[in-house]
């Protein structure tokens, strides 16, 4: 079975990664951490200070979770993409690996807020050519 996480740094993301570690020790699965670094319409106009800095961070991101799944018996691989739209990234990563699972926190949001931004998780939950366990 093959299990990826979705990982940002929301704690919503590191709820997820504790359930998808739980996850592969029950199954002997193998786990991918899968982290999209922002890009934007504009990338252009962000100087290279501003790149560095979101590249590092997601790097950050992606290094605390694969200590945390290290130091609970995992072993794991990691993934850092490059996109503007995360769900994007996670439903075609998925889909070209072939993966059994999408592991994934979810923030709830109301009103105004779910109407102009929307959601990551609804969107891979939508798309996804696998099943999508959404952890909030």
């Amino acid at each position: 079975m093959k299990i990826m996480i979705a990982l940002d740094k929301s704690e919503y993301a590191f709820n997820a990664l504790r359930k998808a570690v739980d996850i592969v020790k029950k199954e002997n699965a193998e786990l991918t951490i899968f982290s999209v670094c922002p890009e934007f319409l504009d990338m252009e106009g962000f100087s290279t200070e501003i790149r560095e800095f979101l590249l590092k961070e997601t790097q950050g991101v992606v290094a605390l979770g694969k200590a945390f799944a290290e130091k609970s018996g995992v072993f794991i691989k990691t993934v850092i993409e490059s996109g503007y739209s995360p769900a994007d990234n996670i439903v075609n990563y998925a889909e070209k690996n072939k993966m059994d699972m999408i592991v994934m926190g979810h923030k709830s949001r109301n009103g105004l807020e779910r109407l102009l931004v929307g959601s990551v998780a609804a969107k891979v939950v939508t798309y996804a050519p696998c099943s999508v366990l959404v952890v909030r």
